[in-house]
């Protein structure tokens, strides 16, 4: 192979390395979080404690929103949380008798942008739920757990607490009913959540370095063997 075929090929490996760099960046730019406790399929009181592990990109803020896979209503639950200097989090979920016992939800980690986290806000100011998240609010993470009658974790340090949610009478008639949980959610964001992992820009110079190296040896190989 002459040399200029090996620089073409040189160059768009390199191009191509590069694209695929830019969309993994692309796809993590608000962030990454995950929820530590309460466990998947795990159970939940009328106010229990939240915690995990963050990473927020800079202008982001990270929200905890109850869902309820029945009435298709998310919850948000303010102010946002304080991420610690050791990329941890922890918050007090309450949702006083808005889900019934024996009743399966959803507690989503949301990242916002300042325009959403304002929209949170004010939503969470008027207690009543919304039918979608704000636009440039993404759910990365979730855990789908039963409501019992008595708080499961102990007593946590929460950052900060927030109001308990309101009853409705749709929540209320839903008390005795047992209600399996909503797989089409925990999916998408389990999908959400994957691709929140980067190539870091040093990793992909020093990919990018590494390959123009195998592609110089090989060339240089193939030059003394011909010669």
């Amino acid at each position: 192979m002459s040399a200029h075929k090996w620089a073409i090929l040189l160059l768009v490996s390199l191009l191509v390395l590069t694209s695929v760099c830019a969309v993994a960046s692309a796809q993590s730019t608000q962030g990454t979080v995950k929820i530590n406790s309460p466990s998947k399929n795990g159970k939940a009181g009328p106010t229990e404690p939240v915690s995990g592990k963050a990473q927020l990109s800079k202008g982001y803020s990270l929200w905890i929103v109850p869902y309820d896979p029945t009435a298709g209503i998310y919850y948000p639950q303010a102010p946002p949380l304080t991420v610690r200097s050791d990329a941890t989090w922890s918050t007090r979920l309450s949702v006083g008798s808005t889900f019934g016992v024996g009743k399966a939800f959803q507690i989503y980690a949301v990242v916002a942008n300042p325009s959403a986290s304002s929209a949170l806000s004010a939503d969470a100011a008027q207690r009543t739920g919304i039918a979608k998240l704000p636009s440039g609010a993404q759910a990365v993470d979730a855990v789908t757990v039963t409501r019992v009658a008595a708080n499961v974790a102990g007593s946590a340090s929460a950052t900060p607490s927030p109001t308990a949610l309101p009853t409705t009478s749709a929540t209320t008639s839903s008390v005795t009913a047992e209600a399996n949980p909503s797989t089409t959610n925990v999916v998408q964001v389990s999908a959400a959540a994957k691709s929140q992992n980067p190539l870091p820009g040093f990793e992909a110079l020093y990919g990018l370095g590494a390959l123009g190296a195998i592609f110089v040896a090989l060339y240089w190989t193939r030059q003394r063997r011909g010669g």
